[in-house]
Order: C-alpha cells, then sequence, then structure tokens
C-alpha cells in the first residue's frame, strides 16, 4: 500500500511539472541511446570480423617462412627456403591436424590475347580449397592427378576473370603464365577482402608441383595453411609444429632462431579489435558525456521539485508521515524519471542499431546486453542523481518547511 501511495504521490507531482519531467527523460534517453549504439555497434564488429574468419577457414593457422634482414640500412629482408613439401607431409600427420595445404607463390605476368597483368601465382593442393573455404562457380578445382602429374592447369580468381575476361567463363581454354600454357579448368567464386585489407580474388591456382618446377622454379614453401581438428586443439597443434619444425630443421642447440613463423587468426582479431580500440574510446567518451549531463539534468529536476515543495513536504510531515517516507517519494520519482528515459533510450537506440544495419550496411547487431545494460545504467543514474534531493527532502525541518509555503 505505501509503494502504491508513493507512485501515486510521484505521478502527480511529475504531472504538474511535465515539461521539466519530459527534459529529465529526455536527457536521460539520449545517454541510454548512445549506450545502446555503442554496445550493438561492438557486437556487430565482432560478429562481422568472426564471419569473415570463418570465411577465411575455421581453426585455421598460417605457418610462414620466416624471413631474415639482408640489409640493415634499409630494412631489405630475404625469405627463408627451409619450409619444404617433406614439413607439409609431417605436420599433415599430426594426429590434431585436420588437414594442411602447401602454398608456393609468386608474382607472374598473365596474359590472354594482347591483354597482360600481373598476378598471384599460388602453387598449392586439393586440401587448400576446404581449409580456406573457397567455393568455385564453374569447374573443378586442381586434384591429386594434377599435383602428381605436375599438370599445367589452373584455377582462376575473380578478379582475373574481371580483368582480363571482362566477366566470361573461359573454361578449356590457353592462358599464358610467363611463356608457359596453361589450360583453365575452374573459376573461383569471389571472397572480397579479408579483415587486414588484402584480397584472394586476384590469384591464380595451379598444382604445387607445378608451380615449383615450371612457374616459380624453386624447391621450397612460402607456408602452410593448418586446420585443427577443433578450436581447443590450436594450441596444441601450434606447439607441436613448432617442435617438428624445430627438430627437422636442426634447431636443437641452446639460443636459436626460428627460420618459421605461426600466426593463428587470434592474433588477427586481437590487431582488429586494437584498430577500432581508438573509435570506440571516442564513442565511449561521448556515451559518458551524454549519460552525464542526462543525470545532472535529472539533478536539477529533482532539486528543483524539492524546493519548490517544501509546503507540502512541511505538512505531510506535520500530519505523520516519517522522513523516509519523503525519501522514498523522491527517490521513486527520480526512479520513474529515469526509467522511463532508460525505456525511451533503448527503443531509440535499438531502432538506430535496427535501422543502421539494414539501411547504411554498417555492423551493428541489436542483442541482449545493448537492451539490458543500458536499463540497468538507467536504475544506477537514479540512484546516484536522485539520492541527494531525496536525502535533503526527507531532512527537512517541518517547521521550516510549513514556513515557506
Amino acid at each position: 500500500m505505501r509503494w502504491a501511495k508513493n507512485l501515486r504521490f510521484s505521478f502527480r507531482a511529475l504531472n504538474r511539472s511535465r515539461f521539466r519531467a519530459l527534459l529529465s527523460i529526455s536527457g536521460v534517453a539520449v545517454g541510454i541511446a548512445a549506450v545502446a549504439v555503442l554496445i550493438g555497434a561492438g557486437a556487430g564488429a565482432d560478429q562481422a570480423l568472426q564471419k569473415t574468419l570463418e570465411q577465411l577457414g575455421e581453426n585455421l593457422l598460417a605457418v610462414n617462412a620466416g624471413r631474415t634482414e639482408t640489409n640493415a640500412l634499409r630494412g631489405a629482408s630475404q625469405m627463408y627456403d627451409t619450409l619444404t613439401l617433406d614439413d607439409w607431409q609431417s605436420i599433415r600427420a599430426l594426429p590434431e591436424v585436420k588437414r594442411a595445404a602447401p602454398v608456393a607463390d609468386g608474382g607472374r605476368s598473365l596474359r590472354v590475347g594482347r591483354l597482360s597483368q600481373t598476378f598471384t601465382i599460388l602453387g598449392t593442393t586439393p586440401e587448400f580449397r576446404d581449409a580456406k573455404k573457397f567455393s568455385l562457380v564453374a569447374g573443378r578445382f586442381i586434384d591429386e592427378e594434377d599435383i602428381a602429374s605436375h599438370r599445367r592447369v589452373a584455377v582462376l580468381g575473380a578478379d582475373v576473370i574481371e580483368n582480363l575476361y571482362f566477366g566470361e567463363w573461359p573454361l578449356g581454354e590457353k592462358v599464358m603464365i610467363g611463356n608457359m600454357p596453361f589450360t583453365v579448368i575452374g573459376i573461383l567464386k569471389r571472397k572480397g577482402l579479408n579483415p587486414d585489407g588484402t584480397s584472394d580474388d586476384g590469384q591464380i591456382i595451379v598444382p604445387v608441383t607445378t608451380a615449383q618446377r615450371r612457374v616459380l622454379n624453386v624447391d621450397y614453401l612460402s607456408r602452410i595453411f593448418v586446420q585443427a581438428v577443433s578450436k581447443p586443439a590450436i594450441d596444441t597443434v601450434q606447439v607441436e609444429i613448432a617442435s617438428l619444425l624445430r627438430d627437422s630443421h636442426g634447431f636443437d642447440r641452446p639460443h636459436y632462431t626460428d627460420d618459421f613463423e605461426i600466426q593463428g587468426q587470434s592474433a588477427l582479431l586481437k590487431t582488429q579489435r586494437r584498430m577500432s580500440g581508438s573509435f570506440g574510446e571516442l564513442t565511449l567518451g561521448l556515451a559518458a558525456l551524454a549519460l552525464g549531463l542526462g543525470g545532472i539534468g535529472l539533478l536539477a529536476v529533482s532539486l528543483l521539485s524539492v524546493r519548490e515543495r517544501y509546503g507540502e513536504i512541511g505538512l505531510r510531515i506535520a500530519v505523520g508521515a516519517e522522513p523516509r517516507d519523503i525519501l522514498i517519494q523522491f527517490l521513486t520519482e527520480s526512479v520513474l524519471l529515469s526509467v522511463l528515459g532508460g525505456v525511451t533510450g533503448v527503443l531509440v537506440g535499438g531502432a538506430i542499431i535496427l535501422i543502421g544495419s539494414s539501411v547504411t550496411g554498417w555492423a551493428m547487431a541489436l542483442t541482449w546486453e545493448a537492451v539490458t545494460y543500458p536499463f540497468l545504467i538507467s536504475f544506477a543514474i537514479a540512484v546516484v542523481f536522485g539520492a541527494f534531493p531525496a536525502l535533503r527532502a526527507a531532512r527537512l525541518d517541518p517547521i521550516v518547511a510549513l514556513r515557506s509555503k
């Protein structure tokens, strides 16, 4: 009954000062909406990055050939030539490895008629397609027979098709890689940009044996993509690969330097989050400023309400109301203002997230955190900024309060 009576008093008081109440609600709503949008934008960015990483391949590690400095003054470096197909065979035999794909790559000129352009020639095996989640729009991928027979066959990326064939599918046609003819056997579906800004759409995929012997003239690999059987197994696989390569490359002495680098998707994820950290801090600062202004607005409205209602407070105390009743009443009014502002802010923030993600294409997601956290913050604002006016009202001397009526 006491809470119901306090609610009635609070609604009547707010109804008498509608304009001030509306301003206070609006101030809180702006801050809450900013927080909701911030959380939604962060969740959307994480989901977009996770989706992109999944498109690159699940539970994937890249074992890259290390580099050694050849000119310290100019910062020049040269790739080690110690990563080989034997290493690939040893890695793919590890029990926690689902599949492994070797890569030997380099830039070469691709010529079609009178058109010529430089693309990345990538020699690999059939495992590459599944490990990196490539899809075909036409033709087939390279197979084991292509590897064993050193066949001169090629699978073209979407950018190659667009730049040299103007969107046509040249299946079965000959293309010159350097001075050597290759038969086009497949066309890859476009993947778009990777999280690091690079693209896989400008690649020409050929059998790794053909790339090493007939195109690049090398006997080593640039990298090996390794897919673990599960996410928990990634760390184990990374340790096993490092131990295996150190043993096979003869680095069993103290203070050795690895001639390889192992990069996981978690490192890429940390890099992307670090890059977006500055923007997030700026947005968080703006949201905190908006919340602070909303809280100050609530404080000002509550103090003014207490000042204007001295006579009412004195009369209630004179007829038997206790200080805690006055405290609860004014705290209830602050909670009502803040909750109404919180509800409005959550609705506005949710609308911005939905409209922003559907119309503008921004990476935003309406998650339970984007709804729950701002609503809880609105309660915190009511307690923090509404407590002082409520305490001031509860501590009023009834005689002084009645004289001011």
